[in-house]
């Protein structure tokens, strides 16, 4: 999942399905677990509509706030950069976007079918839907946890590699060619807390290369959003004319 996209990964009392030391058999039990971990599939498939403030660290770039706004398939990123300036992007279920400084525009270079996946505010009760193949791999230790590692092809041809703490079921990361530049991006996620809803991973840290980005989510709420919020910007739609 790309940055600035926030794909909605949603801490901790854990339920677990299997009996203690039973290794999970396959990625559909590994997955079925994370959702009983996270709250189940009833109180994942309530989130209608979240906000989520926080604070964005880069490399090189200081401390940015940021306000999240999502709904099914559509979303709305704004940040306030250290030095004042302003990012906004969004995607309003057809058009990904982004309004910087230097002006607007819209994504070109990232499958629809991945900025949809990014968009699916219930995506752990959909995975599979995006995927070519998804198996478990075996348990692996990745950034030091014991976990569970499935890996598979998106739709759109992306290698991605996912890793489940084997001790809680929920999600520690992920491992993934980057849709839009093919770039390896590791992932990691983690303080898991309860805001009244599914369990959210407060703490999402991105890296690839020598770059990282580190998001802390502050607070998260579920109320309902303006109707109008996710709509294009003029200045979006001035270059689709």
């Amino acid at each position: 999942m790309h940055p600035m996209k926030l794909a909605s990964l949603i801490v901790a009392g854990v339920i677990s399905l299997s009996v203690p030391g039973e290794q999970l058999k396959s990625a559909e039990a590994v997955l079925e677990r994370y959702k009983q971990a996270l709250g189940g599939a009833e109180a994942i498939s309530k989130v209608q509509s979240m906000t989520v403030h926080g604070e964005a660290e880069s490399t090189g770039g200081g401390k940015s706030t940021f306000t999240y706004y999502a709904a099914p398939f559509k979303t709305r990123f704004e940040i306030k950069r250290a030095d004042g300036s302003e990012i906004t992007s969004g995607f309003d279920g057809r058009t990904s976007w982004s309004i910087t400084p230097k002006g607007a525009s819209i994504d070109a270079d990232t499958p629809l079918e991945a900025v949809r996946r990014d968009a699916d505010l219930q995506y752990a009760l959909h995975q599979p839907d995006y995927f070519k193949t998804l198996e478990l791999a075996g348990v692996t230790d990745f950034e030091g946890r014991r976990c569970y590692w499935l890996h598979g092809t998106t739709k759109w041809g992306k290698d991605n590699n996912q890793f489940y703490d084997v001790e809680t079921g929920l999600l520690a990361g992920y491992r993934f060619q980057s849709d839009s530049s093919g770039d390896t991006v590791t992932a990691l996620f983690q303080d898991y807390k309860n805001f009244g809803g599914p369990l959210v991973a407060t703490k999402h840290v991105f890296r690839s290369g020598g770059n990282s980005q580190t998001l802390i989510f502050q607070s998260v709420s579920y109320e309902s959003l303006p109707a109008g919020l996710f709509d294009l910007p003029e200045s979006v739609k001035a270059l689709m004319k």
